[in-house]
């Protein structure tokens, strides 16, 4: 692994040049690191095609060329985690038609490897509402057949008796397909941590033929135990107060490849989170801009598998958590015509506050938003520990994909980055 971790440096050094767009001004940089860690030779930042791997080399390299230091020998600091990938075939054709993965279908992360074909049969809900005639239809012989339902139209008994059927496959069926009547499918890999023994298709309503009978699938799923990867760390010295630091985090990671047509390339999600804290690193790494007190830059893998790499570093610190003085959370920035929103900023109201007037003073974005507690988001397992910790993400309507495969570089618009950037700078230099 290390020597693959070496090699990819090499190349992706060769192919980027040393600190391409360090002179542009920031929304400029900001889109040279989108547009980079979203490209198609990423593989969507995930665990197919050393995806992930790639992208925490190439975050290196910028801290590297930012005069950012390791806190020891190395930037990186590995850890692994189980995980099902799909690196091949992803095949889905009902009834004679082919649907479109990442489109018009998506299998569950914990999907095991299919190949064969399906009789479909359909549950509605009067099917869950009559006992007797449900129990007629499972107890047939159905390893040869997926379960097909809405399951948005099921209440309360009948609701918890398909969630029973999906979390246990009690009746025996050859796997389920849900039908979902929304305009728009959304992935997810945190089910990705195993693999079941039968599979989970999710199928939007209109691309379904009008009378399904069969369903020809095919899906190549690899899984691991303990696939390794890396979270990235680095620091600028403080001025005055090297011993207290001052934190920036973001997950790198994204869902990766469904296949080997369907990839997710994860640009606002959190390709711009990286390129804000990058461009932050850049900033500060400057004599003039330094702080008093020390700043760490922290990129994260394994966010979207349920914030592996940030309870990873929580439990397996480089540096002191009480050290801390505050963190801040970078997930989604990528838009903010509506402004910032602050988790934790209820918990944290001095700092919150503080905020808010920076902003009214300088006008830089409509408005700082306010929330609470909420644990969907990197800076949880600090706050957990103690460490004041917020999450920021903007908001706005220009761009709403969120884990699709239209979450493409030049979709997003950094409507406000440069004003969030310094926000977010005038903020740190108030410590």
């Amino acid at each position: 692994m290390k020597i693959v971790f070496l090699l990819l440096t090499c190349i992706l050094y060769c192919l980027t040049g040393p600190g391409n767009g360090a002179k542009a001004q920031e929304v400029d940089y900001a889109r040279y690191i989108m547009d980079t860690l979203s490209a198609p030779g990423l593989y969507g930042r995930g665990y197919v095609n050393f995806g992930s791997l790639q992208a925490s080399q190439f975050i290196t390299r910028q801290l590297y060329d930012h005069g950012v230091r390791p806190f020891s020998d190395s930037y990186a600091q590995e850890f692994s985690f189980p995980v099902n990938t799909f690196p091949g075939s992803m095949m889905l054709n009902i009834s004679g038609r082919d649907l479109m993965p990442g489109v018009e279908f998506v299998v569950r992360a914990d999907c095991p490897p299919v190949n064969g074909v399906f009789k479909i049969v359909i549950l509605d809900s009067a099917d869950f509402a009559n006992h007797k005639k449900l129990e007629k239809i499972l107890r047939k012989d159905l390893k040869h057949s997926l379960l097909s339902f809405d399951k948005s139209l099921l209440k309360g008994a009948a609701s918890g008796l398909a969630d029973s059927m999906l979390k246990t496959n009690y009746p025996g069926a050859g796997g389920y397909l849900l039908v979902n009547p929304g305009e728009k499918l959304i992935w997810s890999v945190s089910p990705g941590y195993r693999q079941l023994e039968y599979p989970i298709f999710e199928v939007l309503g209109e691309a379904l033929p009008r009378k399904p009978e069969n369903a020809a699938v095919t899906v190549d799923a690899e899984f691991y135990p303990a696939y390794r990867v890396m979270n990235i760390a680095g620091y600028l010295e403080g001025k005055k107060s090297p011993d207290s630091i001052l934190v920036f985090t973001a997950h790198y990671d994204h869902l990766g490849m469904m296949g080997r047509n369907a990839r997710f390339p994860g640009a606002n999600d959190n390709a711009s989170g990286v390129a804000m804290m990058l461009d932050l690193a850049r900033h500060f790494a400057g004599s003039a801009n330094r702080p008093d007190y020390s700043i760490a830059f922290l990129a994260f893998a394994g966010e979207e598998m349920g914030l592996k790499g940030s309870e990873y570093f929580a439990e397996n610190p480089v540096f002191p958590l009480e050290r801390i003085k505050f963190l801040i959370n970078l997930d989604m920035v990528g838009t903010g015509s509506e402004g910032i929103t602050v988790v934790n900023g209820t918990i944290f109201p001095e700092y919150y506050r503080r905020m808010v007037q920076i902003n009214a003073d300088n006008e830089y974005i409509l408005k700082v938003a306010e929330r609470g507690e909420s644990c969907n988001s990197d800076h949880c397992p600090f706050y957990r520990r103690g460490v004041p910790s917020v999450f920021i993400y903007s908001m706005g309507k220009e761009h709403m994909e969120y884990h699709t495969l239209y979450d493409l570089s030049q979709r997003v618009p950094l409507s406000e980055y440069e004003d969030i950037f310094r926000l977010l700078r005038d903020f740190i230099l108030t410590f």
